[in-house]
């Protein structure tokens, strides 16, 4: 870790260093900009995620990743399976997508940061951001840091965010991983009322089970499991591999692109329905955007305020229809039983499956 002198002055702060976080660092950095990075927890550490990576976001993920090896071991997934109310649909995933856990994805992303020339302050929660008349002040334990941008990535409930979204439904999140024999390339998705609950390999002879989940439906993994009788029938044979994980709350919302002049990536900004598969492509992408857009206004070409508006409309270009989307069809799978059979009968055919998946994917990469 590098030390950062209090006294600096750094022309980009990022706040959070998870996949939206380090990709803006990593951006800013190689454009040839000073950057602080700033995280909370420490690396390796399990994050509460599907941990599946869309085949849209492999090209960002490659050029930010120093150990190229990291995408090609990965797994493959080329295709989702549904099951709800007894049913089973299947989907093709073109492009293939790769599952990694993210105990592995965040330490190779912060290393490369670190590698990039970013100065990363791991184990240190910001306090608080000031905004001045050039300068942002960012507090810390123990030190202040001044730089001229902010990237706000610190996730949906950062308490660097003045106005918090509300929801009507408290949702958690939950995460572990299992051993289990005889796994296959899918990621499988057990739909219950009150939540989900999406499973698939991580290559290692273990599997990921991540559930979005009501808090008034479930509060643990074990009751999610019997929420739906294929994943409880599944579930039976698993052995822990690590400690369960869980966040809370999931907070649903219209995108924020910035708050107080500072930029919003990531969950930060939205929170898209993890069913998707697009939560870590966005992150990605958004990180980038926002350095992207951040660029012109540290080179002296433009105001902050013009470089915001960059964001704004480049980020509602890029991600809005996949939230959109995905929102749509959370909307479908919490209709009473009969309406969710028909919809199910609909996107069973192939024409309509493709349709589904396409619309919950960025519409162009950034």
């Amino acid at each position: 870790m590098e030390s950062v002198t209090p006294a600096r002055i750094f022309d980009l702060a990022v706040i959070g260093a998870g996949p939206a976080g380090t990709s803006a660092a990593i951006t800013a950095a190689r454009a040839g900009f000073n950057v602080v990075l700033f995280e909370a927890g420490s690396f390796p550490r399990h994050k509460v995620c599907g941990e599946f990576i869309s085949g849209e976001a492999l090209p960002i993920l490659k050029s930010l990743l120093s150990d190229g090896g990291l995408l090609a071991d990965a797994p493959r997934i080329k295709g989702a399976r549904i099951f709800l109310d007894g049913r089973k649909v299947d989907f093709t995933v073109d492009p293939a997508a790769i599952s990694l856990s993210r105990h592995v994805l965040d330490l190779n992303l912060w290393n490369s940061a670190i590698g990039a020339g970013v100065y990363g302050r791991s184990r240190t929660r910001v306090t608080g951001v000031e905004t001045g008349e050039s300068l942002f002040s960012i507090s810390s334990e123990g030190e202040t840091v001044h730089a001229r941008a902010v990237v706000n990535a610190a996730g949906r409930w950062s308490n660097l965010v003045h106005s918090k979204r509300v929801t009507g439904d408290r949702w958690i999140g939950l995460k572990q991983h299992f051993f289990e024999n005889g796994q296959a390339p899918h990621c499988d998705l057990y739909f219950f009322p009150g939540g989900y609950c999406g499973v698939q390999s991580l290559g290692d002879g273990t599997v990921n089970a991540a559930a979005m989940v009501r808090a008034d439906a479930a509060r643990n993994l074990a009751s999610v499991f019997k929420e739906n009788l294929d994943l409880a029938k599944r579930s039976r044979k698993w052995r822990p591999a690590t400690e369960p994980v869980a966040t809370s709350p999931l907070l649903f919302g219209a995108p924020r692109t910035s708050d107080a002049e500072t930029i919003l990536v990531g969950d930060a900004a939205a929170f898209i329905d993890p069913f998707a598969g697009d939560g870590i492509s966005i992150a990605l992408h958004s990180g980038r955007l926002a350095a992207v857009s951040l660029a012109p206004y540290l080179r002296g070409e433009c105001s902050l305020q013009v470089a915001l508006s960059s964001y704004d409309h480049a980020y509602r270009d890029l991600l809005e229809p996949a939230l959109r989307a995905a929102a749509l069809l959370r909307f479908l799978l919490q209709l009473p039983k009969a309406l969710r059979l028909t919809a199910l009968s609909l996107i069973q055919f192939p024409l309509l499956a493709r349709l589904a998946v396409q619309k919950t994917r960025l519409r162009k990469a950034a």
